[in-house]
């Protein structure tokens, strides 16, 4: 297929998923609101509006994806360079234990520099939520950004190109948040679209956004390679549920205690995009030791297979 049609209905599925959920968010909130009002849904009593916007965001996305693969052409994964591993399990303890190494010599130097300070208390039932949290954004993040977008973009373009676009996008979308808006305000048909121009409004200020966008982009880019290596999802999972924990832990165990936030950079500064993010140059040296371990399994220690 022609590289111009596979990328213009790309931005049509990502337009139409926008456009779906601007349109039956008002609805769906409406509806909601009386449910909880008539006591037969008394949970999303008070369930805020952009919430409503950002689920059906998610949504639509998850349900206009099938359709999208017949309309571009997509019948079984191996067309966008994913295919069966027979080491699944190895690539995805593996990724697990070369993510977490590194982050624990990082956090382990934060808190004997005092960078970060322990915090006098942390409910123990926090660390189920950060496991749900590595394992379902990893899953989640990785199908979409590594076997969707950038099989997608190899279907168009050489694998360089397609493993920075894809890992640009990967990026930006971490700093769209919608824009909160309050339980009591008014919601009309075209609140949805009200939400757009806001889409940008939480991400941190500079330097920091900076600063934050390179860890990602790095990030991205080590995810796409060792995609490309293995034509396989399970070690980028890994490695992604490995850092979502581990950073995670870190929040939850001890507090960024730092002020102002950018006093310490080039250097270091803290995580952004809800506590996930390292930013500096440390935090950057870490990921780009964590590539080289990763490409070290797999040249010296994963068991050989094609194309690896």
């Amino acid at each position: 297929m022609n590289s111009n049609p596979v990328l213009l209905r790309l931005l049509a599925y990502f337009s139409g998923v926008i456009l779906i959920a601007c349109l039956i968010s008002p609805p769906l909130y409406w509806a909601g609101s009386a449910l909880a009002e008539a006591g037969v849904l008394p949970f999303l009593k008070g369930f805020p509006f952009h919430r409503y916007f950002s689920r059906c965001i998610q949504v639509s996305a998850l349900l206009m994806l099938w359709p999208a693969f017949r309309w571009i052409g997509i019948r079984r994964l191996e067309e966008l360079g994913i295919g069966h591993n027979p080491l699944a399990r190895r690539d995805f303890a593996a990724g697990l234990i070369i993510a977490l190494g590194p982050l624990l010599v990082l956090a382990a130097g934060y808190l004997l520099t005092g960078v970060y300070d322990f915090r006098k208390s942390f409910p123990p039932t926090g660390i189920f939520r950060i496991l749900a949290t590595a394992g379902v954004v990893a899953i989640l993040e990785e199908f979409l950004f590594r076997g969707v977008l950038l099989g997608l973009c190899l279907r168009s373009m050489r694998p360089v190109p397609a493993a920075l676009l894809s890992s640009f996008v990967f990026a930006v979308v971490h700093f769209l948040r919608v824009a909160k808006v309050e339980t009591g305000s008014t919601v009309g048909w075209l609140s949805g679209f009200g939400q757009l121009p806001l889409a940008f409004s939480s991400a941190p200020p500079w330097p920091l956004l900076g600063w934050g966008f390179f860890s990602l982009l790095l990030a991205g880019l080590l995810l796409a390679a060792v995609t490309l290596r293995t034509r396989s999802l399970f070690l980028a999972i890994g490695l992604h549920a490995g850092w979502i924990f581990g950073q995670q832990t870190l929040q939850w165990m001890a507090k960024f205690r730092i002020k102002p936030p950018d006093a310490l950079l080039p250097w270091v500064g803290p995580n952004v995009v809800s506590g996930a993010v390292p930013t500096g140059l440390i935090p950057a040296g870490v990921l780009l030791l964590t590539l080289a371990i990763t490409f070290y399994y797999l040249r010296y220690v994963r068991a050989p297979r094609s194309p690896v």
